[in-house]
């Protein structure tokens, strides 16, 4: 009886383990999305003040690429963040879309 109820209480009190951090979820579409708008923003912000549009597409990579190494700096630093490769990857590819889109 006492066993059962030693591995009753470890069963009980054990965590569950960490979500695995999938290339394909509904967090990184918020990467990409972000990171596409904050391209696209910057980058039509920047062709308002004149530049070109290859200027102002390097102007919009540059401010969402920033967004998105901030973000993943800041859940480093988080103890609830938790800091991702697969993120940076996703928010590059909404970077890629917003300047390409830019241009």
């Amino acid at each position: 009886m006492n066993l059962c109820m030693l591995g009753l209480c470890l069963a009980l009190s054990a965590r569950p383990a960490p979500p695995r951090d999938k290339w394909v979820a509904e967090d990184k579409w918020k990467h990409f999305f972000t990171s596409f708008v904050a391209t696209s923003l910057a980058a039509s912000a920047a062709r308002a003040t004149g530049l070109s549009p290859q200027g102002s597409a390097l102007v919009g990579a540059g401010a969402g690429g920033a967004a998105g190494v901030w973000k993943e700096l800041h859940d480093r630093t988080d103890p609830k963040g938790d800091p991702s490769f697969k993120d940076l990857v996703w928010d590059a590819a909404g970077v890629g879309a917003g300047a390409f889109v830019a241009t």
